[in-house]
């Protein structure tokens, strides 16, 4: 995927904040941020407003299971429904 469409994607994710879409695709690559717990803020984000499928055209495999779906991301979930969700598809990631 391009890095213009997914700075778009970013751009619809935080509608509500100025944020700097090339500082979140950094984020994303797996560059330092700047702001302990960003990274996880960013995931949380994308986990309660993307479907899978776009989840699945902005990350490798690994990365889903290894960071968007780490426990202290899902936790941070909301409805409990969504948590149960997410663990279902990392145990499956894992398998």
């Amino acid at each position: 995927m391009s890095p213009e469409y997914r700075k778009q994607i970013l751009k619809k994710l935080f509608w509500d904040r100025n944020i700097d879409p090339d500082y979140m695709l950094g984020l994303i690559d797996g560059k330092p941020e700047l702001i302990p717990g960003e990274r996880t803020d960013l995931y949380r984000r994308f986990l309660t407003s993307c479907d899978w499928y776009t989840l699945l055209q902005i990350f490798q495999i690994r990365q889903l299971r290894d960071e968007l779906l780490d426990e202290n991301v899902i936790t941070r979930l909301y409805p409990k429904e969504l948590i149960q969700r997410y663990r279902y598809a990392r145990k499956i990631l894992s398998e």
